[in-house]
């Protein structure tokens, strides 16, 4: 009769032990599939703004933006010579 009792308990706890471990699995592979989720969305966006990245940084829209906003006027090239010059008086002007 002891021996029946004892394996009673024995077999309920188990069962018990199995039915909560179930539980945690269960809850594991739910967090795992959230974050496959949250992991495709995330890389979905990564997708995105590196096209955005792209069409920010290309030549022609950094060339149409300044254009559009700095105002700038091209430069004159002046001879290596000219500037040595320049370099040299504004010396003599400092001193």
């Amino acid at each position: 009769m002891k021996k029946i009792v004892f394996f009673t308990f024995l077999f309920s706890f188990l069962l018990i032990l199995l039915t909560f471990l179930n539980y945690k699995i269960e809850v594991i592979e739910t967090k795992i599939i959230d974050t496959e989720i949250v992991n495709k969305k995330l890389e979905k966006d990564l997708v995105f703004y590196k096209s955005e990245w792209e069409y920010v940084n290309s030549p022609e829209n950094i060339s149409y933006l300044s254009k559009q906003h700095l105002h700038h006027k091209p430069a004159e090239l002046i001879e290596f010579q000219h500037f040595i010059n320049l370099l040299l008086n504004e010396r003599h002007t400092d001193e």
